[in-house]
C-alpha cells in the first residue's frame, strides 16, 4: 500500500529533523526484509491458513483487522506517514443495546487472548513488510492517539521504519512503562545494525513462543493508551488530554476525506434535563420525509427522567451516548460528531423542532447547487410550543468575513458535508459553542441560505441563551474570540463590538414579525 502523509504542512505537530542512516539501514535492510517476508509466506503458509480458519470459527468474519498507524517520517515534511497495519482479529464485535462496541475486556475472548500472547495475531504484518510500510525490526507502530502525546524527542522513534518487533518488545513488551518503551526505541535508532537486528529476532522468538509473555499490564485487556496513562499519572490536565484527542481525530480525518456513508444524515443532539421537550424533538426527527438518518443523542448526566423517555423510542436509527460526568454542550457535541457515520452532519437541540421536509429539502438544495455548508430560516415558539409569530432569516451567502460579523445561522438549521468540511471539534466553552463551529467551517466553505422556514426554535426556556441578560451575552462573545479564536485582547474587543453592531442590524433586517 502506498504511504500517505498524515498532516502535510499543517501545524498540528512540529516537524522532526531527518536522522542520518547507516549503510546497512539505507541500502541492505529493505532487501533482507523482502527476502525474509517471502520466505515466511512460503514456509509458514500452512500456519496462516490454520490461524485464519480458527479466527473464522471462533470470532467470525472478517478474519483480518486493519488499523491506521503512524509510520516513518517523510523527510520532505518532517511529519509521520500513515498506513493500514494488518492483523488477525482477536476481539468480537459485541455491542450494547445502543449499537456501541462493548469494552475491550468483554470482547477479548480466551481464544483472542491466546492469539495475542503467542503473537500469532501479528502474522499478517508480513504484508506490511512486503509493501514497505514496515520492517522486520524497528520501533513498534503505536496509535495516532498515542503519537500526539509524544514529545518531539520521543517522536524521533519515527525516523526509523516501524517494525514487527523491536528492543522494547524483547525487554518487557507491554509490561514496561511508556517512558521505558520510548527509551528502548530511541536506543535502537541510534545504532541500527545487521547483528543487532539478528539478535532482536532471536530474542523475539524466545519472548513470544518460549516464554509466551502477555501483552497487557495490570490485568487490562489491552495496554492503556499513552494519553490515558499520562492523565492517570497526573502528568497532563484533562484540558490538555481533550485537546490532544481532538488533534488526533483531526489528523485521522485528513486521511478520510470520503469516510461518511453517502446520503446518511448524522443528527447531533446534546441533552441535559430536557425531559419536558425531548420527546417532541425526537418525534420531529422520526416524522422526517427523508429517512436515511441516524440520531446521536448525548445525555450529559441529566437528573430528570430524560433517560426513561428515551428508552421509549425503539427506532434502531437512534443512538444514545451517556456521559459519565457533566461536561457541557461543547464536549457533548464533539463526542457525537466523532461518533457520526454520515456524509451529512445536522444539528437539533433537544428542545427544538424540525418541519417534516427539513432534511429532504435541505439535502436537495445542497446537492443541486454543489453547496457543502447551509442553513435555513426558522421561527420561534414559546416555552409551551406556541408560535410567537417571529421568523428569522439571514444573508443568502455567508463568507468567512460575514460569519465573523455575526452568527447568522440558527444551530437547529445548519447542515454540512463532512466529506468536504472534515471533522469539526471545538474548545470547551459554555456558550456560543455552535458559533465556534460555524467560524471553523467558514474558513473552508461559504454558508448558503435555503430561504424556507423549516425549523422551530424554543425561546424563553429556563437556562437557555435567550433567557440571559445582554451583558452576559457580550461576555460570551468576547470569550469566544479570546479563548477559541486565540485572538489578542484588542481584536477580541473589536470583534465583540462588531458582533453587537451586526446583531442590531440582524434584528432590523432579518427578524420578521
Amino acid at each position: 500500500m502506498k504511504k500517505k502523509t498524515l498532516y502535510g504542512k499543517s501545524s498540528f505537530l512540529e516537524a522532526i529533523p531527518e536522522r542520518k542512516m547507516g549503510f546497512y539501514e539505507k541500502y541492505i535492510k529493505r532487501g533482507i526484509d523482502i527476502i525474509c517476508a517471502l520466505a515466511a509466506l512460503l514456509v509458514f503458509g500452512w500456519l496462516y491458513a490454520v490461524v485464519a480458519v480458527l479466527v473464522r470459527i471462533n470470532l467470525g468474519s472478517p478474519v483480518l483487522f486493519t488499523q491506521e498507524r503512524p509510520g516513518m517520517i517523510d523527510p520532505k515534511t518532517g511529519k509521520e506517514t500513515i498506513f493500514n497495519m494488518y492483523k488477525f482479529r482477536s476481539m468480537t464485535d459485541a455491542k450494547d443495546e445502543n449499537g456501541n462496541l462493548l469494552p475491550d475486556d468483554v470482547r477479548l475472548t480466551k481464544f483472542g487472548a491466546w492469539l495475542r500472547s503467542t503473537s500469532l495475531d501479528e502474522l499478517p504484518e508480513v504484508f506490511n513488510i512486503l509493501n514497505g510500510t514496515m520492517s522486520i525490526i524497528g520501533p513498534r507502530p503505536q496509535l495516532v492517539r498515542d503519537m500526539v502525546f509524544m514529545t518531539p524527542e520521543q517522536r524521533r522513534r519515527h525516523t526509523a521504519k516501524p517494525g514487527l518487533s523491536g528492543l522494547a518488545q524483547v525487554n518487557g513488551r507491554n509490561g514496561i512503562r511508556w517512558e521505558d518503551k520510548f527509551k528502548w526505541d530511541l536506543k535502537y535508532i541510534e545504532s541500527v545494525s545487521f547483528m543487532g537486528d539478528i539478535r532482536i529476532i532471536l530474542m523475539s522468538i524466545n519472548t513470544a513462543f518460549v516464554k509466551q509473555e502477555g501483552i497487557t499490564m495490570e490485568n487490562m485487556a489491552t495496554s492503556a493508551d499513552y494519553g490515558d496513562y499520562l492523565l492517570s499519572e497526573g502528568k497532563i490536565t484533562q484540558e490538555e488530554y481533550d485537546k490532544k484527542q481532538r488533534i488526533a481525530q483531526n489528523i485521522l480525518n485528513r486521511e478520510k476525506r470520503a469516510k461518511g456513508i453517502p446520503g446518511l444524515v448524522s443528527i447531533i443532539m446534546p441533552s441535559y434535563n430536557t425531559a419536558d421537550y425531548i420527546a417532541q424533538a425526537v418525534q420531529s426527527v422520526l416524522e422526517q420525509t427523508y429517512t436515511k438518518w441516524e440520531l446521536i443523542i448525548v445525555d450529559d448526566c441529566s437528573t430528570d427522567n430524560t433517560d426513561q423517555i428515551l428508552c421509549g423510542f425503539k427506532d434502531k436509527r437512534i443512538r444514545v451516548i451517556k456521559n459519565t460526568k457533566n461536561v457541557g454542550a461543547a464536549i457533548s457535541r464533539n463526542k457525537a460528531i466523532r461518533a457520526a457515520r454520515g456524509q451529512w452532519i445536522a444539528f437539533l437541540d433537544s428542545d427544538d423542532l424540525w418541519k417534516q421536509e427539513k432534511l429532504e429539502k435541505q439535502i436537495a438544495f445542497m446537492e443541486q447547487n454543489g453547496y457543502h455548508f447551509s442553513y435555513t430560516n426558522y421561527e420561534e415558539i414559546d416555552d409551551f410550543g406556541n408560535k410567537t409569530n417571529v421568523k428569522i432569516t439571514g444573508p443568502e451567502k455567508i463568507t468567512r468575513t460575514g460569519m465573523y460579523n455575526y452568527c447568522w445561522p440558527g444551530c437547529l438549521t445548519v447542515m454540512y458535508d463532512s466529506d468536504c468540511v472534515g471533522l469539526v471539534q471545538i474548545e470547551n466553552i459554555r456558550k456560543n459553542n455552535d458559533y465556534a463551529m460555524w467560524l471553523q467551517i467558514s474558513k473552508k466553505e461559504c454558508c448558503y441560505l435555503l430561504d424556507e422556514n423549516l425549523a422551530e426554535y424554543r425561546r424563553g426556556r429556563k437556562g437557555s441563551v435567550s433567557t440571559h441578560n445582554y451583558m452576559e451575552l457580550v461576555k460570551w462573545h468576547y470569550r469566544l474570540y479570546r479563548k477559541v479564536e486565540k485572538q489578542n485582547v484588542f481584536f477580541s474587543v473589536i470583534n465583540t463590538v462588531r458582533n453587537i453592531v451586526f446583531g442590531i442590524y440582524k434584528k432590523k433586517k432579518y427578524v420578521r414579525k
